[in-house]
């Protein structure tokens, strides 16, 4: 049970009474002095906002928690990112799995200073990240230069000339002309000058020819103090280095690990406290085992609950929210998977565009599908598991076809086609690493649809 004096401890009641109070105070609820008052004071004036809050508040998927954020203290995360965005003249890197929270502790460690946010996924060009760049910095991407004819001579400035050189008030002819701004040049003086920190995340988004070109436009800006963090998926940590080798000591890679159960619970508790739910430890772990280690997915599983159960806040709680024992999570995760996960599905399913009709290969159920439906059954039937062994694929991809298995060629070339698909949505759902032969399904949604969706066909 989750009582502030149960086996839970009164750890946790304590730090969502501290997110409550961090919360109201962003929010300019209350002075940020008044957290630094008496313990007591705190814990009390905490519970009171947490008496208020909404599980909005609390249950944040794609947001920034406060309530939920849970610290990986026994994973030393935050302390390491932190020390390495403070280490001068250094690219930064932060990989994780999708899903697991990269932008949210970015986000935390950079507090108020500031920062641009660039998509990966929208950059097709160095030129295209230094305009976009430039945009967000709210640089003209051109000047216009006015020129003053005066008998004979000329005068140019950036604003309309109205009188001499010598302060004298002539009437004059003026011509203009149009100069396009260096907008690459322009945003790194403009991003070192004012300490401004640039973020692009999903880098892995990018090919490889765009990596070179941006990682070589600023490898000099570096060593004059520009403050770079690189966010990608955990196979891609190196590609920077790989794009230019002579960064080598002047990165410093932090990678987040997978979440853990203890720690998908966490987040579980520290809501339900806030929200005076009593939560079971066996429905705890069935959250967060099904949440394939992804906090978002997690606070998800929370919030649904808690909107099924008419649970919006613990005001005038006397005692405590219960879930039913009888309650059926299967409906929930059925539902959520579609929600979440058919679309990237049925663009993978599909497959490239092709003007033949793909062969029909028969599954040993009786029902025939194409290679791309194969591979994802094949995926799908390994749990799914975030990382594949091709050799260990093959078998599966075997034991599901009674007739025209693919041969190595075919199946790797499927591979790289769903590889190219994944880079065209807003997640690398399927990535296939062909230099260590691995297949990553890097998108925790995508797992969790092929789980409660496709794993029962295969």
């Amino acid at each position: 049970m989750m009582s502030r004096t149960g086996s839970f401890g009164c750890r946790f009641g304590a730090n969502a009474a501290t997110g409550a109070l961090k919360l109201a105070a962003r929010r300019k609820i209350i002075d940020r002095g008044a957290i630094l008052g008496h313990r007591h004071f705190r814990r009390w004036l905490g519970e009171m906002i947490m008496a208020a809050l909404h599980r909005d508040d609390v249950f944040i998927a794609g947001g920034q928690p406060t309530i939920t954020y849970v610290q990986r203290q026994d994973e030393h995360i935050e302390n390491g990112f932190a020390r390495a965005v403070a280490t001068p003249n250094h690219i930064v890197s932060l990989s994780g799995p999708t899903k697991t929270g990269k932008t949210v502790l970015c986000k935390k460690i950079l507090g108020e200073r500031q920062y641009v946010w660039i998509d990966g996924g929208q950059i097709s060009s160095g030129k295209d990240l230094w305009e976009k760049i430039a945009h967000e910095l709210n640089l003209p991407s051109e000047t216009t230069y006015m020129e003053a004819i005066q008998g004979g001579g000329t005068i140019s400035a950036q604003v309309p000339l109205i009188v001499t050189a010598s302060g004298s008030l002539l009437k004059t002819d003026t011509t203009s002309t149009k100069q396009s701004v260096n907008s690459m040049a322009d945003a790194l003086k403009r991003l070192i000058s004012e300490k401004i920190f640039l973020v692009i995340d999903d880098f892995h988004y990018l090919t490889g020819e765009v990596r070179t070109e941006i990682v070589r436009n600023i490898k000099g800006a570096v060593f004059n103090g520009l403050k770079l963090i690189l966010l990608s998926v955990t196979h891609r940590t190196f590609d920077v280095i790989k794009a230019e080798n002579e960064l080598t000591g002047r990165f410093t890679s932090v990678v987040l690990p997978h979440w853990n159960q203890m720690d998908l619970e966490k987040i579980a508790i520290q809501g339900f406290e806030a929200l005076k739910v009593e939560c079971s430890k066996t429905t705890l772990e069935l959250l967060a085992s099904e949440a394939q280690e992804s906090p978002f997915l997690m606070q998800k599983f929370c919030w649904e609950l808690c909107f099924d159960l008419g649970i919006e806040t613990a005001h005038g709680m006397l005692g405590k929210h219960k879930i039913p024992k009888t309650y059926d999570f299967k409906p929930m995760f059925i539902r959520l998977a579609e929600d979440s996960g058919l679309p990237i599905y049925q663009r993978l399913k599909a497959g490239p565009q092709s003007r033949k009709v793909r062969e029909k290969r028969p599954l040993h159920t009786g029902k025939s599908v194409d290679i791309y439906e194969a591979i994802l059954l094949a995926l799908a039937k390994t749990g799914p598991k975030p990382q594949i062994d091709y050799d260990d694929f093959r078998t599966i991809i075997s034991e599901l076809l009674s007739d025209k298995v693919p041969q190595k060629h075919e199946i790797t070339s499927a591979l790289k086609h769903l590889s190219l698909i994944s880079r065209s949505t807003t997640s690398m759902a399927i990535d296939w690493d062909e230099e260590n032969r691995t297949i990553n399904l890097a998108d925790p949604y995508l797992r969790f649809y092929l789980r409660w969706q496709v794993r029962e066909e295969a």
